[in-house]
C-alpha cells in the first residue's frame, strides 16, 4: 500500500531542513502521531519507507512499544542505491530497552537515498508495537525526543538504579507533603509508598527487582528499572567503548587532531590512564570476561607509538588501552608533569598488566619515568599549560583555572604510586617520591581553603584528582600523612554536605545563588566532569571519615550526582546525547551534540556531551540549550574513575574457617547477568604461600560469590591448590590500593 502524505506533516518536522516522507509499508508509522499503533504479528518484521525525493540523511527516531510491551529490541537500517540496499553501520541496535529510540547515521557512509528498510526485532518471546517513525537530515537532532514529550516533573535516574543504594526523586514543581507512590510499570498496586520532603522523595528501601514508575500529584515518572548492579551492568561497556572510539589517529577518526596525544582533544590533562588503571585494579573480573574488539595496529609513524612492544592479542581492551596510552607518552617523549605522570599508574598496575604485556614494556616506561620526573622542563609547549615547573618532585603552589588544566595536588597520588612502584622495585630513590608527596598535603592542608571554590568545584572536570590523591595518601601512608590530613579531609566533606543541601542533592559552586561554574557569562560553563567526578572524590575521602550521619549523606550525595547524570537535573536529560539509544532505559538524551570539533568525539559510543548550565538551577527547563555543548576526554575520565571508586566502596570479602577448609565470600559488581553464574578469583595469602581461588556466585541473582579452598596440615606450597596452615590468613580481590581485603586469624 502506498499512502501519499502532505509535503509537510505537523508535528512530524523537527527540524529547520525536514524530510517529508511519502509513503510506508505501514501508513501508521509516518502519521505524525505518537499514539497510533502497528502490531505486525512476525516476531522480526521489515518496514520499508518512502521519501517524497531523494536526500541526504542524519538519522531516525523510531517510537515503540505500548503500556510496558512491545518494545523494538533490535534494529537494523539500510538505504537504497542505484537500486541496492546498503547497510548504515552506525545504524545497527541490540538490547534496546527505549520507548523513544534517537538512530544518528554516522559519517562511515553518505546516506543519500529516496527508500529506507528498517529491519525490526522483537524482545524475545514478545511482540512489535511500532509507532513511528522520523526521519531528519544531517545535523543536531531534534531538541526532544518526541515532538509533544518533555522530560517529566518527577526527574530521576531514568535508567535504573542498583540493589541496596540510594533512590530519590526531585519533584521542582510538587509541594512538600505531596504523597507519591512507586508501582510497578505494567500496573498493579504501589509497592512503596512516602511522602515529598524539600520537593524530593526517596524510596531506598524498595530493592525488589523489577520495572516501576513514580506518581505524585498527578504526575508520572519516566519508567525505570531496579536491579542487581543496575548502573555498573549498563555503562561498563560503554565506558570502555568510548576511549576505544576516541584514540587519536585511530579508532573513529584517524586524521591528526590538534593539542593531542593518546587521545583526541586530550591535550594534556586528560587523566586517562589516571581513569582506566583504577578501573581495571578495582573489578578485574568484569574487564576479563568483555568481548574484545581492539587489535594491535602497527605506526604509520614510529615518531607516534610503537615504542613499546604490543599487547598479547586476547589481552582485555581495558589492557590495550592502557598499553596505547603509556606507548604514545614514551614514543612520543611527552614531559608535561602531567603526561609522564600517567606512568605512574602503568607502573604501579604492572603485576596485573604483566599478565598480557611484555617484559620490555615495563623497562622502557620504568626507564623514561625516572629518568624525566624531575625534569623542570617540558619537551614542547602545550594547550593550556599552566604549570611553571614539570618537575613532580617539586612544591606546587599555583592554582589552575576553571578550564580545569592545573587541579591543586595532582602531583600526589603520582608520587605516592612511585614510590610503592619503587619500594616494589628497589629502587634507591623510592622514598624521595613519597617524601615529595607528603610535602604536597602538608602545604594544601596550610594554604588552600576549601570553601573557595576554585581549589574545588571552580576546577571543574579535574576536582576529582586532588581528592583522590589525598585520600590514597591518608589511607597508604597514615604515619606519613601530614599532620591534620584526617581534618582537613573532614573539613572537604562538610563543605560538600552544606552546599549539597537542596532538591537536586547536588553540590553547588558555593553558598550563594551559583550552582555551577559561570566564567564570564553565564552560559558557561560545561561542568559534565565536576558530576561525573565528584562520587570519586566522596568515595575516596570516606575511610577518613568517622561520623556516620556524615558517611551516610555523602553516600546520598555521590549516588545523586550519577543520578544527576542520568536525567535527575533540571533539563530532565541525560548527559550523552545519543543515550537513548546506547544506555538501557533512558528515554531523553541531551538536547544536541557538537558535530565536528578538534576531537571529532561525536563519531564516538558513550559521549557526555553536557550538562544543566547555571542558568537552569534551580529549575528553569525552559532555559533550554543554552551555552557550549561538545563532549570531551576530560568528561568521561572522571566518569570512569568514578565508576571504578564505586565499585571499590561496594565491594566486600568475608572469610570463614570451617573445619579443613576456608570459605570465602565476595560481594562485588560481577554478576550483571541474572541467568548466568558468573566468576571471580581471589589471591589467599598465608604466609609464604600463595593461592588463586576461582569463586562462583551464590546463584545467579545472588550479589555474593562464594568458594572454598583446603587448608594444609602444614606449610603450603604456592599454587598447590591448598592453603598453608601458619599464619593469618588474608584474601584480596583486585589489586593495590583499589582492592577489596580481608584477613582472618
Amino acid at each position: 500500500m502506498r499512502v501519499l502524505l502532505p509535503a509537510l506533516l505537523p508535528g512530524l518536522l523537527l527540524t529547520a531542513e525536514p524530510v517529508a516522507l511519502a509513503s510506508a509499508t505501514s501508513p501508521k508509522v509516518i502519521d505524525g502521531k505518537i499514539a497510533s499503533l502497528w502490531s505486525p504479528k512476525e516476531t522480526t518484521a521489515v518496514l520499508e519507507v518512502t521519501l517524497r525525493e531523494a536526500a541526504v540523511l542524519g538519522g531516525l527516531h523510531l517510537y515503540s512499544g505500548s503500556q510496558g510491551a512491545g518494545l523494538v529490541d533490535g534494529l537494523t537500517v539500510e538505504f537504497q542505491r542505484d537500486g541496492q540496499w546498503q547497510p548504515i553501520p552506525s545504524a545497527v541496535i541490540t538490547g534496546n530497552r527505549a520507548e523513544h529510540l534517537a538512530v544518528a547515521f554516522d559519517a562511515t557512509v553518505e546516506v543519500l537515498t529516496d527508500r529506507l528498510r528498517l529491519t525490526l526485532m522483537a524482545v524475545p518471546g514478545g511482540v512489535l508495537r511500532v509507532r513511528e517513525v522520523q526521519v531528519w537530515r544531517p545535523g543536531e537532532m531534534p531538541a526532544s525526543e518526541a515532538p509533544s514529550a518533555q522530560p517529566p516533573v518527577i526527574l530521576l535516574n531514568q535508567s535504573g538504579f542498583g540493589l541496596g543504594r540510594p533512590k530519590r526523586f526531585t519533584a521542582p514543581t510538587l509541594a512538600d507533603g505531596t504523597p507519591f507512590t512507586v508501582r510497578p510499570r505494567a500496573g498493579g498496586p504501589a509497592v512503596t509508598k512516602g511522602v515529598i520532603r524539600g520537593q524530593c522523595g526517596d524510596f531506598s528501601a524498595l530493592d525488589t527487582p523489577g520495572e516501576y514508575v513514580v506518581e505524585a500529584g498527578g504526575q508520572a515518572s519516566v519508567p525505570f528499572g531496579i536491579g542487581p548492579w543496575w548502573l555498573e551492568r549498563v555503562t561498563t561497556q560503554a565506558s570502555i567503548d568510548f576511549f576505544i572510539d576516541s584514540r587519536h589517529y585511530l579508532g573513529t577518526w584517524t586524521k591528526p587532531c590538534q593539542g593531542s596525544f593518546g587521545w583526541r582533544d586530550d591535550h594534556h590533562f586528560g587523566w586517562e590512564l589516571h581513569a582506566l588503571v583504577p578501573q581495571l585494579l578495582a573489578n578485574p573480573a568484569v574487564v576479563e570476561r568483555l568481548p574484545r574488539q581492539m587489535t594491535y595496529v602497527p605506526p604509520t609513524d614510529p615518531k607516534l607509538w610503537g615504542a613499546l612492544q604490543p599487547p598479547a592479542a586476547e589481552a582485555p581492551d581495558l589492557v590495550k588501552l592502557i598499553h596505547w596510552g603509556a606507548d604514545v607518552i614514551v614514543t612520543q617523549g611527552t614531559t608535561h608533569e602531567h603526561m609522564k605522570a600517567q606512568l605512574a599508574y602503568f607502573l604501579y598496575a604492572w603485576p596485573v598488566l604483566a599478565r598480557w604485556l611484555p617484559e620490555q614494556n615495563r623497562q622502557v616506561v620504568a626507564e623514561f619515568a625516572r629518568r624525566t620526573w624531575s625534569q623542570p622542563k617540558a619537551d614542547r609547549s602545550y594547550p593550556y599549560d599552566r604549570s611553571p615547573d614539570h618537575n613532580l618532585l617539586a612544591l606546587k603552589t599555583r592554582l589552575g583555572t576553571t578550564k580545569g588544566e592545573l587541579p591543586p595536588g595532582a602531583n600526589v597520588e603520582p608520587n605516592v604510586l612511585m614510590a610503592e612502584v619503587g619500594q616494589r622495585e628497589g629502587w634507591p630513590e623510592a622514598d624521595t617520591y613519597l617524601t615529595a608527596a607528603v610535602a604536597q598535603a602538608a602545604w594544601m592542608v596550610a594554604n588552600l581553603d576549601w570553601n573557595d571554590p576554585q581549589v574545588t568545584k571552580g576546577q571543574r572536570m579535574s576536582e576529582f584528582i586532588t581528592m583522590t590523591g589525598l585520600g590514597h595518601l591518608f589511607t597508604a601512608y597514615p604515619e606519613r600523612a601530614p599532620a591534620g590530613l584526617r581534618a582537613y579531609i573532614a573539613a572537604w566533606a562538610g563543605v560538600v554536605v552544606r552546599r549539597s543541601d537542596n532538591l537536586w542533592d547536588f553540590r553547588k559552586l558555593d553558598d550563594a545563588q551559583r550552582w555551577t561554574p559561570m566564567g564570564d557569562k553565564p552560559t558557561q560553563w560545561n561542568e559534565v566532569g565536576n558530576v561525573t567526578g565528584l562520587p570519586a572524590a566522596i568515595f575516596a575521602a570516606l575511610p577518613a571519615i568517622t561520623d556516620p550521619a556524615t558517611r551516610a549523606r555523602l553516600e546520598v550525595i555521590a549516588h545523586a550526582h550519577l543520578d544527576n547524570t542520568f536525567g535527575r537535573n533540571p533539563a530532565g536529560r541525560h548527559f550523552g546525547h545519543r543515550a537513548a539509544h546506547e544506555i538501557e532505559g533512558v528515554e531523553f538524551g541531551w538536547y544536541s551534540r557538537h558535530a565536528g570539533g578538534i576531537g571529532q568525539l561525536g563519531l564516538c559510543r558513550f559521549v557526555l556531551d553536557g550538562s544543566p548550565k547555571n542558568s537552569l538551577y534551580p529549575y528553569q527547563p525552559e532555559v533550554g540549550n543554552i551555552g557550549w555543548t561538545e563532549g570531551w576526554i576530560q568528561f568521561n575520565t572522571p566518569w570512569n574513575t568514578s565508576m571504578a571508586y564505586l565499585a571499590r566502596h561496594d565491594s566486600r570479602l568475608e572469610l570463614r574457617r570451617e573445619g579443613a577448609a576456608v570459605t570465602v565470600r565476595l560481594k562485588a559488581p560481577v554478576g550483571f547477568d541474572p541467568k548466568v553464574r558468573e566468576e571471580a578469583t581471589v589471591t589467599l595469602r598465608r604466609g609464604t604461600d600463595v593461592e588463586t581461588l576461582v569463586l562462583q556466585e551464590e546463584s545467579a541473582d545472588s550479589p555474593w560469590l562464594r568458594g572454598v579452598l583446603p587448608l594444609a596440615a602444614g606449610p603450603g606450597t604456592p599454587g598447590d591448590g591448598v592453603l598453608g596452615a601458619v599464619g593469618a590468613i588474608t584474601a584480596q580481590y583486585g589489586f593495590g590500593w583499589m582492592a577489596t581485603t580481608a584477613v582472618s586469624p
